[in-house]
C-alpha cells in the first residue's frame, strides 16, 4: 500500500533515514528490500521509501519487561556482602561500627536480611496489592531495626547512616541489573522509581522506630527518677 504522502510521512523513511536507524550500509537495506524482508514503496521520482514498523522489526529485541530481581541475581547474601564492602571500605566515616561487639552486629544483620528479602519481594510483586502488604513487612521491620539501633545506643544519625550505607549499593546493584538485561528507559526508570520510594518509605520507618524507641526509654527514666524523688520525699 501506498501512502497519501512520501518523504513527509514519519512512517516511511529515506534510504539515509533508514541506514540510520539500524546501523547499517545502504547496499544491505537495499538487499533486505529486495528479498521481501522490508515494506517499501517508491515515489513519483523513482525513489524509495521504507516503512519504518517494517525496520524497527529487524532490530535486534531489547526487552520492556521488568526481570524478576532475585533472578536476575539480586540476592539479599549478595546485597549483604555489597553493603559489608561499603562499611568496612569507611570506617573512619562509621565509628560506631568498631564499638559493635560481634552478637550486637548479628542482631542488627538479621534485621537488615528481613528487610532486604521483602523488600526485594515488594519490588519483584506484579499486584499492587501484594506489593504494598510486603512493603508494609519491610516497614515493620524497618521499625524494628530502629528500635534496636535506639537500644544498642545508637544515636538518630548512626541509625540513619547505617541505613544510606544500604541504600547506595542497593540501587547500584539495580542499576547493574538494569544495564545487563537491557532494559528499556521506560522500564529502568520505573524500575528506579519505586526503588527510591521503597527505600524512603523504609528509612521513614526505620527513624520512626528509633524515636519511638527513644521517647519510650527517656519515659521510663523519668518515671523512674520521679519514683526515686518521691521515695525519697517521704
Amino acid at each position: 500500500m501506498t501512502p497519501n504522502s512520501t518523504a513527509r510521512d514519519p512512517e516511511w523513511l529515506t534510504l539515509t533515514e533508514a541506514c540510520r536507524l539500524l546501523g547499517v550500509s545502504p547496499t544491505t537495506v537495499r538487499r533486505w528490500a529486495d528479498s521481501g524482508l522490508l515494506r517499501i514503496f517508491h515515489t513519483p521520482g523513482g525513489h524509495r521509501r521504507f516503512s519504518r514498523a517494517s525496520l524497527e522489526g529487524m532490530l535486534p529485541h531489547r526487552p520492556t519487561g521488568r526481570p524478576q530481581l532475585t533472578d536476575a541475581g539480586a540476592t539479599p547474601s549478595r546485597l549483604a556482602r555489597n553493603y559489608r564492602q561499603g562499611v568496612e571500605g569507611a570506617p573512619s566515616h562509621m565509628p560506631w561500627v568498631t564499638d559493635l561487639d560481634p552478637a550486637r552486629r548479628e542482631r542488627l544483620r538479621q534485621y537488615g536480611r528481613s528487610i532486604v528479602s521483602a523488600l526485594l519481594a515488594a519490588l519483584d510483586a506484579d499486584d499492587p496489592d501484594q506489593r504494598m502488604e510486603l512493603l508494609r513487612v519491610a516497614e515493620d521491620a524497618c521499625d524494628s531495626y530502629g528500635r534496636l539501633a535506639a537500644g544498642e545506643g545508637l544515636i538518630a544519625s548512626a541509625t540513619a547512616d547505617v541505613f544510606l550505607r544500604f541504600r547506595t549499593p542497593f540501587l547500584a546493584e539495580l542499576g547493574a541489573i538494569a544495564r545487563r538485561r537491557e532494559l528499556d528507559a521506560v522500564a529502568s526508570t520505573a524500575l528506579m522509581a519505586d526503588a527510591n520510594d521503597a527505600l524512603d518509605r523504609l528509612l521513614l520507618s526505620t527513624l520512626r522506630g528509633w524515636e519511638t524507641a527513644t521517647a519510650e526509654a527517656n519515659a521510663s527514666a523519668l518515671t523512674l527518677m520521679a519514683s526515686k524523688a518521691s521515695s525519697g520525699g517521704v
